[in-house]
């Protein structure tokens, strides 16, 4: 049978063909063992498309766009040209862009001088296509291979035409194989020259000022004759047999370059790996033309090469849309050579030792945390969390803890034994089907034989392969998921020799490598190296880690050798490309001050992460898993930058899991002694989940000689603490100014050396003081200077009646200054004045007072003032003591009126109430009677970590908190009922500020109530007389932690809590015309963009306060309930800068709307708008933005000349809808009011640990009849439905329920009346819900609306919430390549990062 050339083509080369090298060898050829790896059911979700290979393919490639239904129509990235096809007629449209789309940062990111992203977008210089339309089935691709793709496309059925692209990274010239058809060349930036150069050759001149080289070669490899031409159109004058090809010309030097090597065109490529960090490349050229191939290289690929078969041509590099400009290198095999000495020295532990007089401490710590470990099977809440990635980090966490007992105790232990047994148990409940005992393991993987790899059964067929265990199903990430899994099972085989032995657990992990690297064509099972670019960048390090330590372990010779060369490799392309030091040329110059690159796209690099941006997210991602490993790509030089220039001004939280992993992965490199100090001081409670404190403090501990890391640059960035106790840590601080609300004085006396003081630039003197609380006998003081220190300073010091005395006088120098104090020196006050010149920048990172040990003074004083501001009804503000005496500072405040209560100067003491210390220390916290706040709803205006969200600060644990993310934050707290009031406490956690405790009838107008000075410990405020209130909130003016917010008072009041007068009934006199009903009432948004344009400053009667919505939101609404049923006569809408048209609807129920009026608003401007009818409820739903979010400054509601009745009808559809609503815990961006949104494409999501619950309030009492219930991805194992009358008793209305797989789920409630309804999910992995819908009919008249609803801003990714993840994503359901293996992005946009 004949063949066409193309399909000759095709035959020679198909498949991915490797060289026959010593490493690349297959694992296996065999199927995955079918008990655990069963085959699926039912199809995958996103089974391949436009694709005619057989066998395994390809899903993390650049091309995965082009194989799945909903990526066809979008861009891959070859690099450097980005290619996107377009069927009809068929051209194949190329983009190539000179430079990036710059956006800069701001106050809320990463500041105005430093670019917060960049991005290349896609735009068609030129197209090569062809003039005779193709078959419906548009562009096939026919064969798929380690670094490229041949993609075909065909005439319709019956003629013989094809085009033939060869699609390779970092190919020099856009290329079809054209047979029959009639070639066109087009662009969307209007062709405008199109003229001969020579036989076979023209130039391109676009619109857009881009000049392409056009060539016409024939099958032989000659240059078209002069019968072949082009018109002005772009068409041929005939059918073409042969190549046509596209290249760019950016100089005119470029013309020979190209022009020499057109004929050679690139149709195969070959890998070589062998051996001793040797890596070749092989290309096959069309035609055995004797010239050599030209194509692009990446700059790492220039300082790798050797030898002389390839060479740098003089060709003018080309900017890749990311990663920096590519060199023409010319040759037919390119030989690189990576060394590999620092990988070969590497094993599971760091290569030097602790000190000594740590081993012991580290020692029992590591005994403690396996006795957690066995306690009651604990180890399961660490290693069986249901996902795989998460599961995972745990296996990895536990096997480090056996190594350590191996280190400290011998092989033999039963420390080690016991340790190792757990991990044995862990890896049994994922290959021995039907092992008892395995309860939150991983539900399991399929083999998936439509793709051909080890895919998560959980979502494998339906959506949830987009999100659950993040997208396994959909092949994202499985370069992280099972590296977990392969550095333990290593682990393990190093502490039980005899696993190696174990058929099916080395057939287990042989899966997982096989899966994400398999090395040969031989196993015909897997694609080859799923996850690993040779060409372009990886960053697997992990996995390739444990792929060496697996070889190691299991006497692999070739697979280690593969493993430690990959691992090379990736930790090179880290350096290079991801981990930016301050002169990385890849990356514009202001981008590159970020130091870490976040999510890393094809054509985008963005600081940020999928699940937040806070810089602890985008640097800690960077830090996983914290390993030997780590060392080879966050260098000294690096971390040195990284530190000094980002994360030494973190507030750096010891409660924040994110902390333990920047102070493990960054800080510890380059000053671990300082690590390690804080490192101790934290609570292993609050460590990442992949990482133990035992763990964290010997990386630190073995990393203080040199010779763990390299060399030293820069000074230790902690200083060695002297000897004694820092009398000034933690106690009250002043200072003559500050820079900003985060650079107070008590950032000084903190104990954190990531923390300083800095002053005004304007004060020419700055003073910072600092109060002992008693009078001691100083001995020294030492201050931590960083690079920012004063020209000379003075210390001074004086006791409570003395006037400043100085002690001592330096010169200004970076780091450790330690003054010594003259003999008998006593002072309760220690102050240090600063000689600097105005507008200089001073940081001072730490001040310790230390007193002299063997004669400390017995005085104490008997007060504590503060300045006051006297008030009719006074609110006296107190320190509490809790442990250790402790002076009780007292101020007054007007209750009701806006005032403070104001620290005192060092200098003077001005007082107008006094309260006496404790005469003795206290034992324990004093008790104050029953907490209102305890459990009660609460909401935060934000949130710092994920782990120290609002309802920490109520949930009755001091070992929690909230904190907030900046200056002037809130937190409050709904009482459920009006109460009196007479003391609030708070226990402040590691941050403190100036608070305003502020009240209000509805939740929604605040008045201040009393403001407390800032000052640490348990503040408390007591109100005489007692004040009424049901809402309480505390307001922060700098940033603030608090562990717990108490309220005290007497029983819930039976009258109604104030609020906004309510209409009358019908029948009695209406509110008179002119009356805004919409001031000061409930309203609800669909979205806001920031804190401080939250949806109540549409009622606030306040044109200077604005509601905006979130940016990018299409359909934005709002809506006002008016607590009564009126006649309407118009609505007033004062705009923003940000207007928009609206539709205005109204509703009884504030369930079915109806649409009543639409009017187009104007920025700036009020815009009314006339309606006639009734409604309870107004809304304003917004499109057609004129800007990316819409902001409205004042919403009106007007009544007509009669006002109405105050009856509701019962609902036909679920009464829960857009109701307030409360949960156990939630995920950042599948939070509670999801699960009442209407919208089954959300869901709520609670952390997937233990028993959790969510609860709806339906804001009046119903007679219930069913609720129905939608499933998310996460089913509990059995729920009750609970009702309350009050939301804080509860009582179960059904026991027990078995929730389906999958689906909808009913349950009668005939007869159950309730205003509240809570699903409490049992078993010990939480559960996770699309939709609660709850079905009746209000029992009564409606009442106030206690609650404003939950108004966080979801972030862009769900899962986050407790964790330290990855940037995550789906390899295969969104749109493009991830370069390594990262989530793609919808527009165009390829993941990296």
């Amino acid at each position: 049978m004949a063949h066409s050339f193309a399909s000759t083509l095709l035959l020679a080369a198909i498949g991915p063909r490797l060289v026959a090298g010593s490493l690349l060898q297959a694992l296996s050829n065999e199927r995955p063992d079918p008990a655990v790896f069963p085959s699926p059911e039912t199809p995958h979700h996103l089974p391949p498309a436009g694709t005619n290979v057989t066998g395994p393919k390809s899903t993390n490639k650049f091309w995965a766009n082009w194989v799945v239904e909903e990526g066809r129509d979008l861009a891959i990235h070859p690099m450097p040209y980005v290619l996107k096809f377009e069927s009809s007629p068929p051209n194949m449209k190329i983009s190539r862009s000179s430079a990036p789309h710059i956006v800069y940062g701001d106050s809320q990111t990463n500041g105005p001088d430093k670019v917060r992203y960049y991005f290349s977008p896609f735009i068609n210089e030129f197209g090569l296509g062809a003039v005779e339309s193709a078959g419906p089935e548009g562009h096939v691709v026919v064969k798929e291979g380690l670094f490229g793709l041949h993609a075909e496309v065909r005439g319709p059925s019956g003629t013989d035409r094809r085009i033939l692209f060869p699609i390779y990274s970092g190919m020099a010239y856009v290329s079809g194989l054209y047979e029959g058809f009639t070639p066109q060349v087009t662009s969307e930036r209007a062709l405008l020259l199109l003229e001969p150069v020579a036989d076979g050759i023209w130039r391109l001149l676009n619109n857009g000022g881009k000049e392409f080289r056009l060539y016409a070669i024939d099958t032989a490899g000659n240059f078209a004759d002069a019968s072949f031409e082009f018109g002005p159109d772009g068409k041929m004058n005939k059918a073409f047999h042969g190549w046509i090809r596209l290249a760019e010309v950016q100089a005119p030097e470029d013309h020979a370059i190209l022009d020499l090597h057109a004929p050679a065109v690139l149709i195969d490529w070959e890998l070589d790996v062998p051996g001793g960090g040797a890596v070749k490349y092989h290309f096959t050229k069309h035609a055995s033309v004797p010239t050599q191939l030209l194509h692009f290289a990446y700059p790492h690929h220039e300082k790798l090469m050797t030898g002389n078969t390839q060479q740098v041509a003089q060709l003018t590099r080309m900017r890749a849309p990311t990663k920096g400009r590519m060199a023409g290198v010319t040759g037919d095999q390119w030989h690189l050579q990576i060394s590999t000495a620092e990988e070969d020295g590497l094993d599971f532990l760091p290569k030097t030792e602790p000190r000594g007089d740590r081993v012991g401490d580290l020692t029992q710590k590591a005994v403690d945390t396996l006795a957690w470990f066995l306690d009651g099977d604990q180890w399961k809440q660490a290693m069986f969390k249901g996902s795989y990635y998460f599961s995972g980090k745990g296996f990895q966490k536990v096997a480090y803890t056996c190594l350590l007992l191996e280190k400290f105790h011998g092989l033999a232990s039963t420390h080690t034994q016991n340790c190792a047994d757990i991990l044995k148990k862990g890896f049994q409940c994922l290959y021995v089907p039907g092992t008892a005992g395995c309860a939150g393991a991983p539900m399991g993987l399929y083999y998936d034989h439509w793709w051909g790899g080890a895919a998560s059964r959980e979502g494998f067929s339906d959506k949830g392969c987009r999100t659950a265990d993040f997208g396994n199903a959909c092949y994202n990430d499985h370069h992280y998921h099972f590296s977990y899994f392969v550095v333990s099972a290593a682990a393990l085989v190093k502490l039980q020799p005899e696993m190696a032995a174990d058929a099916g657990f080395v057939s287990f992990v042989d899966t997982l490598i096989r899966d994400t690297t398999n090395p040969s064509s031989q196993d015909g099972y897997f694609p080859v190296f799923r996850s690993f670019d040779w060409f372009s960048t990886s960053e697997e390090l992990n996995l390739l880690y444990g792929i060496r330590l697996w070889g190691v372990a299991l006497q692999r010779t070739a697979l280690r050798d593969l493993g430690t060369t990959m691992l090379a490799l990736c930790a090179a392309t880290i350096r290079e490309f991801f981990l930016m030091k301050s002169d990385n040329e890849h990356h514009p110059a202001d981008f590159a001050a970020n130091h870490a690159t976040g999510i890393f796209f094809q054509n985008k690099v963005d600081y940020a992460t999928w699940f937040g941006w806070r810089y602890e997210f985008i640097h800690g991602i960077q830090m996983l898993p914290v390993t030997p490993a780590l060392l080879l790509t966050r260098t000294q030089e690096f971390c040195r930058q990284e530190w000094d220039n980002v994360l030494s001004r973190l507030p750096l939280s010891p409660t924040d899991p994110w902390t333990s992993l920047l102070l493990t992965g960054t800080l510890a490199i380059i000053d671990p002694e300082g690590a390690y100090e804080k490192l101790s001081a934290m609570s292993p409670h609050f460590m990442d989940d992949g990482l133990t404190w035992v763990w964290s403090l010997y990386w630190s501990a073995s990393l203080s000689g040199a010779d763990a890391v390299g060399s030293t640059t820069g000074a230790s960035t902690t200083p060695s603490a002297p000897s004694g106790v820092n009398v000034a840590l933690d106690r009250l601080a002043l200072a003559s100014s500050e820079a900003a609300p985060e650079l107070g004085a008590a950032r000084a006396v903190d104990g954190l050396f990531v923390t300083y003081w800095s002053p005004a630039a304007s004060d020419e003197d700055p003073w910072i003081s600092v109060d002992l609380g008693t009078v001691q006998r100083l001995s020294h003081i030492v201050l931590y200077w960083g690079e920012f220190y004063p020209l000379s300073y003075w210390v001074q010091a004086k006791d409570d009646v003395s006037d400043w005395s100085t002690k001592a006088v330096n010169l200004g120098a970076a780091g450790n200054l330690q003054s010594n104090m003259p003999v008998n020196t006593f002072a309760r006050f220690v102050r240090v004045v600063c000689q600097s010149s105005a507008g200089s920048d001073l940081r001072l990172w730490e001040i310790k007072v230390y007193a002299d040990e063997v004669a400390t003074t017995s005085v104490t004083t008997s007060t504590s003032t503060a300045s006051t501001v006297a008030a009719t009804t006074a609110a006296a503000t107190t320190a509490l003591p809790t442990t250790t005496t402790a002076e009780v500072m007292t101020t007054t405040a007007g209750a009701g009126t806006t005032t403070e209560a104001m620290t005192t100067t060092a200098e003077a003491v001005t007082t107008t109430a006094e309260a006496s210390t404790t005469s003795a220390a206290q034992t324990s916290t004093l008790y104050l009677g029953p907490n209102l706040a305890l459990t009660k709803p609460v909401l935060a205006s934000s949130f710092r970590s994920p782990t120290e969200f609002a309802f920490r600060a109520v949930d009755g644990d001091s070992g929690t908190q909230w904190a907030s993310a900046g200056s002037d934050q809130w937190l409050w707290v709904d009482l459920l009922g009006l109460h009196e009031v007479h003391r609030v406490v708070v226990a402040w956690g590691s941050e403190y500020a100036e608070l305003v405790i502020q009240t209000a009838p509805d939740g929604i107008v605040w008045t201040d109530a009393a403001t407390a000075a800032r000052q640490p410990g348990l503040v408390a405020t007591e109100f005489q007389p007692p004040i009424q209130t049901q809402w309480v909130r505390v307001l922060c003016r700098t940033s603030c932690s608090i562990r717990e917010l108490s309220i005290h008072g007497g029983a819930p009041s039976t009258t109604t809590p104030t609020a906004p007068t309510v209409p009358t009934t019908s029948g009695q006199t209406p509110v008179s015309s002119g009356v805004n009903l919409a001031l000061a009432h409930p309203v609800l948004s669909s979205s806001q963009r920031s804190a401080e344009e939250h949806v109540s400053k549409l009622v606030d009667g306040s044109e200077s306060s604005e509601w905006a919505s979130a940016v990018g939101e299409a359909a934005p609404w709002v809506w006002v309930d008016l607590l009564g049923v009126f006649s309407i006569a118009e609505v007033a809408v004062h705009f923003g800068d940000g207007a928009a048209q609206y539709t205005v609807e109204t509703s009884a129920t504030g369930e079915k709307w109806t649409a009543v009026a639409m009017d187009q608003g104007r920025a700036n401007e009020v815009v009314t708008t006339p309606l006639r009818g009734e409604a309870k409820f107004v809304r304003l739903v917004f499109k057609s933005l004129d800007t990316s979010s819409v902001s409205v400054r004042e919403l009106k509601v007007f009544e007509a000349s009669s006002g109405g009745t105050s009856s509701m009808a019962p609902s036909t559809s679920s009464v829960a809808k857009g109701k307030p609503v409360l949960a156990s815990s939630q995920l950042i961006s599948d939070f509670a009011a999801r699960a009442v949104d209407d919208a089954m494409g959300t869901s709520w999501a609670s952390v997937p640990v233990g028993e959790q619950w969510i609860w709806v309030d339906l804001l009046t009492s119903h007679d219930l009849s069913h609720v129905v219930i939608f499933w998310g991805d996460n089913i509990p194992s059995s729920y009750n439905l609970e009702i309350s009358s009050t939301g804080v008793t509860w009582e179960v209305a059904v026991h027990d329920v078995q929730p389906e797989l999958a689906g909808e789920v009913q349950t009668d409630l005939a007869g159950v009346k309730s205003q509240w309804l809570r699903v409490y999910c049992k078993g010990d992995h939480g559960c996770s819900l699309r939709e609660l819908q709850v079905f009746g009919a209000p029992s009564g008249a409606p009442r106030f609306l206690r609650e404003v609803s939950d108004v966080a801003a979801p972030l862009k990714w769900p899962l986050c919430l407790l964790f330290a993840v990855v940037s995550v994503g789906i390899a295969l359901s969104l749109p493009a390549k991830p370069d390594g293996g990262r989530q793609i992005d919808p527009k165009d946009q390829v993941c990296l990062a």
